[in-house]
């Protein structure tokens, strides 16, 4: 448990192994709904990520890090009458762990989209721009649309808006482009690229900024071809009342500079949406 000034509630943690390619995972008592103690505080299970730097992942000591941990901790210390526990994973596995109930809410660089908008619900804040750029090498040249990947490869993540948004194009135009799919680290995409496995990568500017700084692959982008932006997202049958504490935190967190400074603590910038 984690000790919080002016609290006596804390983040609950704890390890699990999920499947072969899941780091951890932090494990569950029941079957993952919101309950309430005798106290009157009621835990929810809270998704993030185990292998998304800087977003959520494990640091060299095992424990949960990054700008989405740092926030729920943030919105948890706002919120007396609720006591987070960590549920972490991969991205498919975070989506799966929300739909089916085991999680009440997750928070891991998620973005709105149709299809996600009839399976769960959103917060009201948004906390990091997500408009879409197709990133590439100065060989390839700036895209500014997907017409203008046509012949090219593209990487993409599995289950995100860009996943979500690469294939809408493809089914109006299936032989546009070819599209290699996984959960790739921020390192291997950078080794995808410099092995030529793909040459474009639809993703928001902090991501091709991170890999610039990390990994020298100078990429480039032309205009984004989707906007967006981060969210919180909940389990379609969540308390309504959770929802609005966390959007009232979220507000108060946006207002008081938080926000902005988890940006430029972990992504070395403010990408917090003006909007």
């Amino acid at each position: 448990m984690e000790k919080k000034s002016g609290s006596k509630k804390g983040l609950w943690l704890g390890l699990g192994i999920v499947g072969v390619a899941v780091a951890a995972v932090m494990l569950l008592h029941g079957n993952g709904e919101s309950a309430k103690s005798a106290s009157g505080v009621t835990t929810v299970n809270v998704g993030s990520g185990n292998d998304g730097q800087p977003f959520g992942y494990l640091d060299k000591d095992s424990k949960p890090a990054g700008m989405d941990i740092a926030l729920i901790q943030a919105i948890d210390k706002k919120l007396p009458q609720y006591k987070f526990k960590l549920v972490l994973s991969d991205f498919p596995t975070l989506i799966t762990n929300l739909k089916s109930g085991k999680t009440d809410m997750a928070l891991y660089q998620i973005e709105k989209n149709a299809e996600r908008e009839q399976d769960f619900k959103f917060g009201q804040v948004g906390y990091t721009v997500w408009d879409t750029l197709l990133a590439t090498q100065s060989a390839t040249g700036k895209l500014n649309s997907f017409a203008d990947a046509k012949g090219k490869k593209l990487y993409i993540t599995n289950s995100t808006n860009q996943a979500t948004l690469t294939d809408a194009y493809l089914k109006d135009h299936p032989d546009a482009f070819s599209v290699v799919r996984g959960t790739y680290t921020t390192e291997q995409i950078a080794q995808g690229f410099k092995s030529g496995q793909f040459n474009v990568y639809p993703a928001p500017k902090y991501s091709i900024d991170l890999l610039n700084r990390q990994f020298g692959t100078k990429l480039i982008a032309g205009q984004s071809v989707n906007h967006s932006n981060a969210y919180p997202m909940f389990n379609k049958s969540a308390d309504p009342k959770l929802i609005a504490a966390v959007n009232k935190a979220m507000k108060e967190l946006k207002a008081d500079g938080t926000l902005k400074a988890l940006s430029e603590k972990w992504l070395k910038g403010d990408y917090v949406p003006k909007d």
